[in-house]
């Protein structure tokens, strides 16, 4: 047998993903309570606590993908707002819109 040998990105890279199915695992079965009748109205405080223990664990899974991408060397391109009111305003010429017609 042949000894493979990894390099530090390798297994950085493989922690990572390894975290990231962790978490997923954990919002995944938050989200299957409610098929062994744990629901809101059965423990709305238990119910209250793991919904926000399971956004907090969302924002952690986007950053595992985001710590992902980044060692994998791809390029992070920046979101656009889907919020209309945090996108960036752009002047548009009228003349522009109706010269080949509407």
């Amino acid at each position: 047998m042949s000894k493979e040998i990894y390099t530090e990105r390798d297994t950085k890279l493989a922690r990572i993903g390894k975290r990231y199915k962790g978490l997923s695992r954990v919002c995944a079965s938050i989200d299957d309570l409610y098929m062994y009748g744990i629901t809101p109205s059965n423990f709305p405080h238990l119910m209250e606590v793991l919904e926000s223990a399971k956004d907090h664990v969302k924002e952690q899974i986007r950053d595992c993908k985001y710590e992902i991408a980044i060692e994998s060397g791809l390029e992070i391109k920046k979101e656009i707002p889907t919020d209309p009111l945090k996108q960036e305003k752009k002047i548009v010429d009228i003349e522009e819109l109706y010269k080949d017609g509407i």
